[in-house]
């Protein structure tokens, strides 16, 4: 009898593990992809307000028994009155109505599946992360007996974050202010020469034209890590930068030039990316000041230039700018892999910056 207790929970463990039977289950497996993209990359179930394209969405149904299925009708209610288009595709006869997306199969054969492609317009705004599920239901024959089967994607819409593009502007431009403030009366704040705003201009070319071409040429070579080819060369200059210029706002100059440069030759939007490039520069002319004014005099301090570049300007991105600005929800852990893998870029052109702003600073004095 002392045993019965233990015979009792391993009992209910193995009831727990085996799945309960489910009314109506039959052949018909449904899935539902949205949006249609790659969910390595992008997060799965999530769409952002505000977009100006459609995003797809993908059923997809599949006969898993050993005999055929007719007769199958398949309806989605699309959520949030989204507007809902059809694109070409294999499968004949989509159709949209009142905010419900249909398709019919005579035959799917045992093993085969189809699906089912249309559009939708997320809302142009919403105010908090709204739930939009996609229910999907499918009736259908199989050997004669009329048989249903339904499946909801608990999708949901998130806002693009739109404040964000402004108030990182004026809250990188009042951080700024305020340490400059602070720091006013230290022999550390020093004018700009000429010499200085040249130093600057050409570094900043060289970050907005020549290394963003050779990125945007080469970056899908490397594949996931193609950011290395951006973040190794960024955090290389801008250590040259802070440390042959070495003047408090050194860095948010140079990032604010970077900025004019890719508007006048690549057409970047200067008042939706400003605040992306303010907000490193920032960071950067922040930390310096806390070290006392050290330029990125000492090895350590810069690699630790190179990781704060790094992690700030892409976990910005990852996390504000691209669903602000390109209403894109990146999949979390893409964006933690690529944070890191700036952090890695920063590390690696904090070293290599390092040696050549020595020896550059050497051959100039």
């Amino acid at each position: 009898m002392r045993g019965a207790p233990a015979v009792i929970l391993l009992l209910l463990g193995l009831a727990l593990l085996v799945p309960p039977a489910l009314a109506g289950d039959g052949p018909l497996v449904l899935a539902v992809e949205v949006p249609v993209k790659n969910q390595e990359v992008y997060a799965a179930d999530t769409l952002v307000a505000g977009t100006a394209w459609d995003e797809r969405v993908r059923v997809t149904f599949r006969n898993n028994g050993d005999v055929p299925i007719t007769n199958l009708s398949v309806a989605v209610a699309v959520p949030l009155g989204m507007p809902v288009s059809i694109p070409q595709q294999p499968l004949t006869g989509v159709t949209a109505d009142g905010g419900t997306v249909r398709a019919s199969v005579p035959v799917l054969g045992p093993g085969e599946s189809q699906n089912m492609t249309f559009g939708v317009r997320p809302p142009a705004s919403v105010q908090y992360r709204t739930p939009a599920p996609f229910v999907v239901t499918a009736t259908y024959l199989a050997e004669g007996v009329s048989q249903a089967e339904s499946v909801t994607a608990e999708a949901v819409v998130v806002p693009p974050f739109s404040w964000v593009t402004y108030a990182t502007i004026g809250g990188s431009l009042l951080v700024l202010i305020v340490a400059l403030l602070v720091f006013s009366r230290s022999s550390m704040l020093t004018r700009f020469t000429t010499s200085d705003l040249v130093t600057i201009a050409l570094i900043a070319a060289l970050l907005g034209v020549v290394f963003r071409w050779f990125w945007q040429t080469f970056n899908d070579l490397l594949g996931p890590f193609g950011g290395l080819l951006f973040t190794v060369p960024t955090s290389v200059l801008l250590i040259l930068a802070v440390h042959l210029v070495r003047k408090p706002g050194t860095a948010t100059l140079l990032f604010f030039v970077q900025e004019i440069v890719a508007m006048v030759i690549w057409g970047t939007n200067i008042l939706l990316w400003l605040g992306w490039y303010l907000v490193e520069g920032v960071a950067i002319d922040l930390l310096v000041m806390l070290l006392g004014g050290d330029y990125a005099d000492r090895r350590g301090t810069a690699v630790m230039i190179g990781i704060v570049r790094g992690f700030v300007s892409y976990g910005a991105f990852y996390f504000l700018f691209a669903p602000a600005v390109w209403h894109i929800a990146y999949a979390a852990w893409y964006s933690v892999f690529q944070i890191g893998l700036a952090v890695l870029g920063g590390i690696i052109g904090g070293l290599i910056g390092y040696s050549t702003a020595v020896k550059v600073r050497g051959s100039v004095l």
